[in-house]
């Protein structure tokens, strides 16, 4: 019997090899927060634009459009295990003068996704090629300030810490000296024990864990919130050893160096040691917690903003940028019929009814804005396809003038 069940579990760790590990990461911050640099370095690779501006609020436009857009990537680690990271960037984050839309774009993001994962258990005949999108961890950076949390942060982590695993990450680290660096996170961790910001701080049962276990739980838990220096350069430091570094006068630092940021720490949380925790986090407490709610009509989790999420309990999906959009309107309306028919009494028909009505209304500014989007782009095509012409027509002049220069001579 021992040798079958040995068996089993070597042909399952083979299927999981041969087919990988699918894992979702969310990074918001501010324009400037060093949010696409830290992507590719997690990556080890270019994976973002570094060289993607997003414009500033003006006297005549005070709201910036927020983005989301998704990258995928194949990484694999020491032991051939494939992941394949699928990366949602948030151009655009912070750049309004009102930002509190942006947590609604996000949080509706997260909620459209456990909706789609809600529809597809309900349904008689399951999909067996449905995948699953929700977001398993959520890296927010917060700018190297030197202080504690801006209002604005507490107020983003307030929102989406019940949605989604919320790390919180200091960006540029290098900008800061040792002893400001240490005073930033201690400032850090004060605000969110104050304000009760419930991120994800590697949360464990004491009596079904290993000392191993727990020590290294401990340990990262001391490194809240990761410190993190992202490059976009390697460097030959002239032996022949290749480093993802950033230069400066006085010489090259590291970005690996442990020493000086907590990046490897961080990296192989995500990808290696929690990679799994994140994942049965998420589908174990976040989304069941969103789904009892969901199915009984309660109020989603109390904030300082908790009447108007109230009525924007279940989120439809947001723009996300990787070549199309979509929101597919008729299965949202059927998770939301499907969970209007589930909550019971009258009262709580009407308040789904006004749900319906209000998720009909966001549903139509979100195609409004991703047809402007498409607008926009089909615009920025059309100028590109200009240029080339205009390039094209420029060598076809410069050939004809050399080849007559050189009949002539």
């Amino acid at each position: 019997m021992a040798s079958i069940i040995e068996a089993s579990a070597a042909l399952r760790k083979r299927k999981n090899l041969k087919r990988g590990i699918n894992f979702t990461l969310m990074v918001v911050g501010e324009s400037g927060s060093g949010r696409s640099t830290f992507v590719n370095t997690l990556c080890g690779q270019q994976v973002v634009d570094v060289s993607t501006t997003v414009m500033l609020p003006t006297d005549a436009s005070t709201q910036i459009e927020l983005q989301l857009r998704e990258e995928t990537v194949e990484l694999e680690d020491d032991e051939g295990v494939k992941i394949q990271l699928n990366i949602i960037d948030t151009p655009g984050f912070g750049g309004s003068l009102d930002n509190s839309q942006n947590f609604n774009v996000i949080s509706d993001y997260i909620k459209h996704q456990y909706d789609e994962i809600l529809l597809e258990e309900s349904r008689v005949r399951r999909n067996p090629r449905f995948k699953d999108g929700r977001v398993h961890c959520c890296l927010y950076l917060v700018n190297p300030t030197g202080h504690g949390l801006k209002e604005m942060d507490v107020e983003f982590m307030r929102t989406l810490a019940p949605l989604v695993n919320v790390i919180p990450i200091i960006s540029k680290a290098d900008s800061l000296t040792p002893a400001e660096l240490k005073l930033n996170k201690k400032l850090i961790m004060e605000d969110i024990d104050y304000y009760h910001l419930p991120i994800y701080n590697f949360p464990f049962e004491e009596t079904d864990i290993s000392d191993e276990d727990y020590e290294n739980n401990m340990h990262l838990r001391s490194l809240m919130p990761f410190s993190v220096v992202g490059s976009n350069e390697v460097y030959d430091l002239g032996d022949g050893t290749l480093i993802r570094g950033r230069q400066y006068p006085w010489g090259t630092l590291d970005v690996e160096d442990s020493t000086i940021s907590d990046f490897v720490h961080l990296r192989n949380t995500l990808l290696i040691s929690h990679l799994h925790d994140l994942k049965d986090y998420t589908h174990e407490i976040l989304y069941e917690r969103y789904r009892t709610e969901a199915l009984s009509g309660e109020p989603s989790a109390p904030s300082s903003r908790g009447a108007h999420l109230a009525a924007h309990e279940n989120g439809t999906a947001s723009p996300v940028a990787s070549g199309k959009s979509s929101f597919h309107a008729a299965d949202h309306e059927s998770a939301t019929s499907s969970l209007k028919q589930s909550a019971g009494g009258q009262d709580t028909y009407l308040a789904r009814e006004e749900q319906i009505r209000l998720e009909e209304e966001r549903l139509k500014a979100f195609e409004e804005r991703v047809q402007q989007e498409l607008l926009l782009k089909r615009q920025e095509l059309l100028q590109r396809e200009q240029e080339l012409r205009d390039i094209e027509e420029r060598i076809e002049r410069e050939a004809k003038q050399r080849a007559e220069s050189e009949s002539l001579q």
